[in-house]
């Protein structure tokens, strides 16, 4: 080999190791690539309990999470924003990575344009004493939304140089004093189980057993609390909003009044007292009552923040409420799912017993339960609690007589499964204009309007299902329909072969049956349904002598064409003699009450012949 060859192989191979280290130098190996892809070791969010901000100017900003609150520690003690907090957590979590920097690849004056030898923020993140991540911010770079980030403490040692995206710088911009929560009280509603307002006039004390329990007025009296107004009252507190805030050192008498959180109240203030069980906590703040009903900005301070504040909310004056703007406008509260037993008892029937089985109601009539009308049952008790009370006429009342109430024309008890029966009466005034409510065990009276008793009938027979007569096909063997004095039409039925045979007049007419309409007719009547029972059966009892249309069932054992058999009959009278009247009277024979049954219902059941139709000439 020659000179000239080992020099130009000297040379080549001098350029190839030149140009390795160049691509070392300028360009990110495998393992820097995962790095970066990767980027520092992550945190655990959720166990952030510090954070601790130094800017470049060498203001310092300190959160500390207090249970499930955020505190600002400094510049200023107050509690924070806690989307804020939980956007900044997130920020310093979720940073895209671009790229790995050294120191020695810039000059002086182009590591300054970095930002990096004076970061503009500093943050660490703690779980108390342990640090959990640390991260230095330098100025923006070319690329849109990036920065330069410094990483103190990496896992090689020393600190760590970026290139990434991040929108926590744009979060740290903002100026401490905004940090604050905005909100005067920040509590789900969920966890609150008790207020009290105390003003000079008197307090009014609302509580309730945890979320699902319903709310309870406590003073000035014992009774039920109205569960929209006291969610309405809840919902403008949790929506106070502070407009402006003026710190203990700022403020003129060197920070909160003492006077303002002192046990008496002024007579334009409320102080307001919010208590969680779940969180074993209580929050007092206290406000001072708007000029008028339109004012939506006032003073506001609170025993568990420093400074003192101007709030703004809707509907401020509302807070300033009487006792009975808070009680139960509703006469009633029946879970219909859980009750077991209803009696109603009256001046002018006997005693109405309703018993709930397996989700069905029955009703005790004649000595022995029959099915009830469920709708008729649902009607009432949606009337009981949806009736809106006009007045509560009196909270305590020695003498029950001028409301009729020493001696109720009328009684309502209901028993909910493990519970006691409660029982409300019914009274009125001597000249019987006005309609009074109370019960038994409350002290309290109300009025009410008239309108609410149709939907508790006295009558027992109102109580009665309107599902008359119940059979199954398989137990069918005849159906016998005859018109007045007529000979009956036969309809003999083989449950087995589920065929008909059909006789009139003595004469087999089987061929002329339509068997489609002799299969409605039974399917109608094996569900037979009236529209209303009939209070007064003198008339009824009379016309039914002379019945306009008699049909008799023969039943026997369901899928036998042998054995025992029983017969049904109802018959059937208008309401005016010898008239076709919109409405018939009907009874079904051995049964002492007596239905109603409309013209058009009738002939749906029975239909205008089981027949074939006959061809027209």
């Amino acid at each position: 080999m020659n000179i000239r060859t080992t020099l130009f192989l000297f040379l080549l191979v001098a350029a190839l190791g030149a140009m390795i280290l160049g691509i070392e130098r300028y360009f990110p190996s495998a393992k820097e690539l995962r790095e970066i892809k990767r980027g520092p070791d992550d945190f655990a969010k959720e166990r952030v309990t510090r954070i601790e901000v130094a800017s470049g100017d060498n203001t310092p900003l300190t959160l500390v999470r207090d249970g499930n609150a955020w505190q600002i520690e400094s510049p200023l003690s107050d509690q924070a924003d806690p989307q804020k907090v939980a956007a900044l957590i997130l920020a310093m979590g979720n940073v895209e990575w671009i790229e790995r920097i050294h120191r020695d690849e810039f000059d002086d004056s182009e590591w300054q344009k970095t930002g990096l030898d004076r970061p503009s923020h500093k943050v660490r993140l703690s779980a108390g004493d342990e640090l959990l991540y640390e991260c230095w911010f330098g100025a923006p770079a070319v690329i849109e939304n990036s920065v330069y980030i410094g990483i103190p403490n990496s896992k090689e040692g020393g600190t760590a140089w970026y290139l990434a995206k991040s929108s926590a710088p744009v979060i740290l911009q903002i100026p401490a004093a905004s940090w604050r929560d905005p909100k005067l009280l920040r509590l789900p509603a969920e966890v609150i189980t008790g207020i009290t307002l105390t003003q000079a006039s008197g307090q009014i004390v609302i509580t309730r057993e945890n979320e699902h329990a319903p709310w309870m007025l406590e003073k000035p009296l014992k009774t039920r609390g109205s569960k929209e107004r006291i969610t309405e009252l809840l919902s403008t507190l949790l929506n106070i909003e502070i407009a402006e805030a003026r710190d203990p050192a700022a403020s003129a008498n060197g920070g909160t009044s003492k006077e303002a959180l002192a046990p008496a109240v002024a007579v334009d203030e409320l102080k307001v007292t919010i208590e969680s069980k779940t969180r074993g906590k209580s929050y007092e703040f206290t406000l001072k009552k708007p000029a008028d009903d339109k004012q939506a900005v006032t003073a506001a301070t609170a025993a568990y923040r420093k400074p003192a504040f101007t709030v703004a909310a809707k509907n401020l004056s509302s807070l300033w409420v009487t006792p009975n703007a808070l009680r139960d406008h509703l006469l009633a509260q029946i879970d219909g799912e859980r009750l077991q037993f209803i009696t109603i008892t009256s001046k002018t029937h006997p005693e109405i017993n309703l018993r709930n089985q397996g989700g069905s109601w029955y009703l005790l009539r004649h000595g022995k339960w029959d099915p009830a009308n469920g709708d008729r049952i649902s009607r009432c008790l949606n009337a009981l609690n949806t009736h809106e009370i006009l007045q509560f006429t009196a909270d305590t009342a020695a003498d029950l007589t001028p409301f009729g109430l020493d001696d109720p024309f009328q009684t309502v008890t209901w028993t909910p499964a493990r519970e006691k029966p409660v029982k409300l009466m019914f009274g009125h005034n001597a000249e019987s204009t006005q309609f009074f409510a109370k019960y038994e065990n409350e002290p309290f009276i109300y009025r009410i309007d008239a309108s609410l008793l149709p939907s508790i009938p006295t009558d027992g027979i109102k109580w009665k299902g309107l599902g008359a007569l119940r059979f199954t096909t398989f137990a069918l063997r005849r159906i016998s329909i005859a018109f007045g004095a007529n000979s009956p039409v036969v309809l003999d039925y083989n449950p087995v072969t589920a065929q008909w045979k059909a006789q009139r007049g003595g004469r087999d007419v089987t061929e002329e049956i339509d068997r489609v309409k002799a299969d409605q007719l039974a399917s109608n009547l094996a569900r037979f349904t009236v529209q209303d029972w009939a209070a007064d059966r003198t008339d009824a009892l009379q016309a039914l002598k002379t019945p306009f249309l008699t049909i008799q069932i023969v039943l026997g054992e369901a899928g036998r064409t042998d054995g025992p058999v029983r017969e049904v009959e109802i018959l059937f009278a208008p309401t005016q003699p010898n008239a076709e009247t919109a409405f018939y009277y009907g009874q079904i024979k051995g049964d002492p009450d007596v239905f109603y049954m409309t013209r058009v219902a009738l002939l749906q059941v029975v239909g205008d012949s089981v027949f074939k139709a006959k061809p027209t000439k």
